[in-house]
């Protein structure tokens, strides 16, 4: 008898452990992933979602220590931001953070690669950022609807 007893309550037990997995299975929703599928949260930050972060190089014709010529050198990145939900305080500074990481290896790419300047270049990092953060106050603002007022 105890052989029956015990059994029974394994299958009980059992039965029950299938149907809560079946109702546990049953409240899995899904969430929401971005246009590819596979990245993420997708924000919609608006019509570009990218900023064109720039690092420019000035030159003047020639050089006065070697005499060679010298060329005008820029190089631009885009950093995209729209896994940033820049509606929050964290996102914003998320897309800010990338900005200034994207300028600073930048411009030290352009100084592996061309290491003399004039004294008359700008400074490649303040100069990209002071073309990148604009466009990023107006990315937040957007998201925000500071823009609509």
């Amino acid at each position: 008898m105890r052989n029956h007893s015990t059994t029974a309550r394994r299958l009980a037990l059992g039965a029950a452990s299938a149907l809560g997995l079946m109702l546990g299975a049953s409240s899995i929703q899904a969430q929401e992933y971005g246009p590819n599928g596979n990245e993420g949260p997708f924000y919609g930050n608006g019509a570009s979602e990218e900023i064109e972060v720039i690092a420019p190089r000035h030159r003047q014709e020639r050089s006065d220590v070697t005499g060679a010529p010298i060329r005008d050198v820029a190089i631009s990145q885009a950093v995209r931001f729209d896994d940033l939900d820049l509606r929050t305080d964290w996102g914003a500074r998320a897309l800010k953070d990338r900005i200034r990481y994207t300028a600073r290896t930048m411009c030290r790419q352009l100084d592996f690669r061309y290491p003399v300047s004039t004294d008359d270049s700008p400074p490649c990092y303040q100069t990209a950022l002071d073309d990148a953060m604009p466009q990023a106050d107006a990315a937040i603002a957007q998201a925000r609807g500071y823009d609509d007022e």
